[in-house]
């Protein structure tokens, strides 16, 4: 009886094994497509925020002349500072995504494939379709999509760092 103890014990300990492994691994995949959605969310909202900036209310001055007269100055106040708050976030979030790409674009000249770099750039920064991104690049439409989401996965990691990068390890 003491030997059918031990080999539930052994059962029971590798189950449990197996499952944490698996619970890791499925937690892994998780994080890695939530990494993958906020990169493809940065990029499709780029040009925005790169407008937000630029047209970012940041002169206190004539945002204090424009709002005195509602005789909510402390109120105002924190406005402005929120204004200001928000438009510096956004700047280093753009330096940030400026800097990786610029870094994606080299690491994938220097891998001889910048079609893929500029692939991700015509879809995202200048606006284009995947159609046109394929015409413009002599390739089919699934063949820009499947670029457009490789060079996703690498910025995510030039932007996220390790968060980026898909773990398989344990």
């Amino acid at each position: 009886m003491g030997k059918n103890n031990i080999n539930v014990d052994e059962l029971i300990s590798k189950a449990t094994k197996e499952a944490i492994k698996e619970y890791d691994k499925e937690k892994r995949q998780e994080q890695r497509k939530k990494v993958f959605h906020n990169t493809r969310l940065l990029l499709s909202h780029y040009n925005d925020l790169k407008s937000h900036v630029k047209n970012a209310i940041s002169d206190a001055t004539r945002l204090e002349t424009d709002l005195i007269d509602i005789g909510e100055i402390d109120r105002d106040e924190l406005y402005i500072l929120s204004i200001k708050k928000s438009k510096t976030k956004t700047l280093i979030m753009i330096a940030h995504i400026d800097v990786s790409m610029e870094t994606l674009g080299n690491k994938q000249r220097k891998l001889c494939s910048p079609e893929k770099y500029e692939a991700l750039k015509m879809f995202f920064i200048d606006e284009m379709t995947y159609e046109k991104v394929a015409e413009q690049l002599s390739c089919s439409v699934i063949t820009a999509r499947r670029w457009i989401n490789e060079m996703i996965n690498e910025l995510s990691i030039n932007l996220f760092g390790i968060d980026g990068m898909k773990l398989d390890m344990i």
